[in-house]
């Protein structure tokens, strides 16, 4: 899900994978979509008209509670950004995005960032140029990892140092 606040300015505020719901509320409220669902790769959509899914809704009670915790789950991902865009510190932001990105880790788990430096850019709300001085310094810190242009990470802990 992406906003362009301003010519020239894209902020990406939400990303979703294969079988999540999103465009939530106009299905709930029949008003526009406050932002544009832009597919990062090939993708295929199901898409139930508003009658259908408010008829699903109620008659339903396993699918509205699916959708009520998946709107829970947008509502924080979305205070989260809120916060994100908040905090004046570059490496905080791309600490948390990175960390947001990664999710829950394993012990000896390495986790691959598979998204460009310009959507992390975009998550963060800075430059492109910003996002890639800051991943460079992280490195530096040993907060994460450039391998052949990917980055790794092998433990959240110096991220989340950094995000306290």
């Amino acid at each position: 899900m992406v906003r362009y606040p301003e010519a020239g300015k894209e902020i990406i505020i939400g990303m979703f994978k294969a079988g999540e719901i999103f465009a939530i509320p106009p299905a709930m409220d029949g008003k526009r979509f406050p932002a544009t669902a832009v597919a990062i790769e090939e993708s295929e959509l199901l898409m139930i008209p508003r009658d259908d899914f408010l008829a699903l809704m109620g008659a339903s009670t396993e699918f509205s509670s699916l959708v009520m915790n998946r709107m829970c789950g947008i509502l924080r991902e979305r205070a989260e950004t809120v916060q994100i865009m908040a905090t004046p510190s570059a490496e905080h932001r791309i600490a948390t995005v990175i960390l947001r990105l990664i999710g829950e880790m394993n012990g000896g788990e390495v986790k691959k960032i598979t998204h460009r430096r310009q959507d992390i850019a975009e998550m963060a709300g800075l430059s492109l140029e910003t996002t890639i001085r800051i991943i460079r310094k992280l490195s530096e810190k040993g907060c994460l990892k450039i391998v052949g242009g990917r980055i790794l990470v092998e433990t959240t802990d110096h991220l989340r140092t950094l995000v306290r």
